[in-house]
Order: C-alpha cells, then structure tokens, then sequence
C-alpha cells in the first residue's frame, strides 16, 4: 500500500516559525476527557492491555493457568533490534520504580500491509502504588524520527515497524520503554461481536459523521458490513460500529480520537468481564493472534498474577492538553500537531510518577 504525501515526504527540516496560520486545538474536549487531558478512575479492572486481562481471566478460571501459559508461548515475538536502542543509553533511572510499555494500534487493512500506528498508548505497571497508567500521545505529533527527520509519530512504526516505533517515543519523550506490544484493530470487530458488542455512550455529533462519513467510507475499502447507529446515547455497538466509533477524528481531532480508543478498549475489559467463562479461551486465542510484542509469557503472566492480587486502579493522560498547548499546521501538505516536546516530556513524567 502507498500512503499520501504526508507520508511520503522525506524533507528533513521544517520551519515550523514560518508565516504559516496555526489553530489553536489546545483546548479541545470531549465529555468525561476535559480538565488537563487527564482521568482518574477508581476501578477494580483487572489490567489495562487485552492480551494480559484475558490471561488473567482465564488464571481465574482456576485449571486454566497452564492453559493460559500454552496460549501465550503462542503469541508471535519479535524482540526489538537493541542495538538500535542501545545508542538512546536507556539506563532506567527516571522509570525505575515503574515499567513503561508501548502499545501500539496498527491501522493495516491487509496481512501483508505494515500499516501505521493509529493509536499510540504507553502502558505503565506501577506495582508499588497498585496502578495502571495509560498515556495516550497523538499520532500526528510532530516529532524526530532516525533516518526520517521530523514527521508524524504515527509513520514511525510504517518506516521501521516497533523498533523505530520505541526508539521515536524515547527519543522525543524519553520514556524509557524497553517493551511493547502491537495490536491490528481491524481484527477487534471480530472480537467485539464475539463477546457480545461494547457499550458506548454516542452523541449527536458523533453519530452524524459515523453515518455520512466514517461508516460509508469502512463499506467502501473493506468487504467489512456495517449498519448506521440509528440513536444517540449509551447503547451497544457492534464489533464495526465500535471499530468506526474509533476512527472518528475530523469531528474534533486526534486527541479526541486517542480518547475514544481507551473508551472502547475499557468497554472491552467490561465486557470480557462479564463473559461466560467457557468462552474465554477463544476470546483469548483470537486477540492474541492479532497481537506481536516483546514481552515473554513470564513477563505477561508476571503482570497477570500482580493484577489479579493486587486489583490495581486506572488512571489515563492524553498528549497534547491543557497543560501541553499545541498548535495545528500543515507541514509539507500534512497536517501536524506542534507542541515543546520538553513540556510534553516533563508532564507526561509528572502523571506517570504520582502516587
């Protein structure tokens, strides 16, 4: 697959002081989301990525826990290239009493498709405070990339894949992330119907554009069926609605649509939740085919046994906010967020190591 020109566009300096008009989405908001970009949120979810919690479901189950381990050896590793990391001299000092883990939503159409990261969310096992941290960044952050010079984060992964896609967050961010996982979205319709749909709550905005743009658009570049959302309100979507939900975007912007993601990812562990527990080794199975990371069953299992003890709570963070102001402008044809990454850097330090 080709992707547009802002994909395409190698230039390795911008002027971003040029006399180009900037808009100011600094303040943009959506429901629950507002206030600096942050949610608290006191919760007995069992964990935060949905490769762990349905292997900490199926631990549970009770005889399941070595069948839990037999899923997991599995799922498809690819360890990233350390070499490549080792020039960031990642020493652990800043993340020592937490892990950081990069998760990637992938946005590929097509098995053979590397696609782009469409949702970049850093993971954060806090042990020592009993909590799970999910910081979402932008894709269309304007940032520095190896080899690339500045472009959208999202390309990272489609220039380099996870490797590229870690070392662009440390870089820039120096988040100190050693791990992560990947995860195609265009599976999660599947396993959402499978599990019986998500709740979502819809507003009027949101269910307009799903039925004149984002739901016509999925019907015409996939073989994927999906019905218009008929209602505005709390109400269950199907595995393609939620998957659109997802993808909205030009309503209010990336940020927004980072926070929409978390929602339906949190709706799943809802829904996981209440599932019977004979369907949980499917509903495993199914999401971990679709996922990569570099994390050993040891290391998954590790977290799975912590959460389950533990029932550690959930806080989330967006990149840009209120307290990161960034500006909006097209770079080289491509629309950027353009924020001082030292202050995103700073803030997103500050919420990861609160108590």
């Amino acid at each position: 697959m080709r992707y547009t020109n802002d994909f395409d566009s190698n230039n390795d300096t911008v002027d971003l002081y040029s006399n180009s008009t900037f808009e100011d989405i600094s303040s943009s908001s959506k429901k629950h989301h507002k206030h600096k970009g942050k949610k608290k949120k006191k919760a007995t979810v069992i964990i935060a990525t949905v490769c762990i919690i349905l292997s900490v479901l199926i631990i549970l189950v009770g005889s399941g826990y070595f069948y839990a381990f037999s899923i997991l050896d599995n799922v498809e590793r690819i360890p990233l290239e350390t070499e490549d990391l080792a020039e960031l001299n990642i020493d652990t000092s800043t993340y020592s009493s937490v892990k950081n883990i990069a998760l990637l939503g992938i946005d590929s159409r097509k098995d053979n498709d590397s696609g782009r990261s469409d949702a970049v969310i850093i993971l954060t096992i806090d042990k020592k405070h009993s909590k799970i941290k999910l910081t979402s960044i932008a894709r269309d952050s304007y940032v520095q990339i190896d080899g690339k010079g500045k472009d959208k984060l999202t390309h990272a992964y489609a220039f380099g894949k996870s490797t590229l896609a870690v070392k662009t967050l440390n870089k820039n961010f120096g988040l100190e992330i050693t791990d992560y996982v990947t995860i195609n979205f265009y599976e999660f319709s599947r396993i959402i119907d499978y599990i019986g749909g998500v709740e979502i709550d819809v507003n009027k905005k949101e269910k307009d554009h799903l039925n004149s743009y984002i739901i016509p658009k999925l019907k015409k570049q996939t073989d994927l069926e999906c019905d218009t959302i008929s209602k505005t309100g709390k109400q269950l979507l199907s595995g393609t609605q939620a998957l659109c939900y997802s993808r909205i975007r030009k309503i209010d912007g990336d940020v927004e649509r980072g926070n929409r993601q978390k929602e339906v990812l949190e709706a799943m562990f809802d829904r996981v939740k209440d599932t019977n527990i004979t369907k949980l080794p499917s509903v495993a199975e199914m999401v971990l085919s679709q996922c990569q990371t570099s994390l050993s069953t040891q290391d998954i299992m590790g977290m799975g046994v912590w959460a389950v003890t533990s029932k550690p709570s959930i806080e989330t963070m967006s990149v840009p906010n209120d307290d990161i102001p960034s500006k909006g402008q097209t770079i080289n044809g491509s629309w950027q967020y353009v924020y001082d990454l030292d202050t995103a850097s700073k803030e997103m330090e500050k919420f990861i190591l609160e108590n």
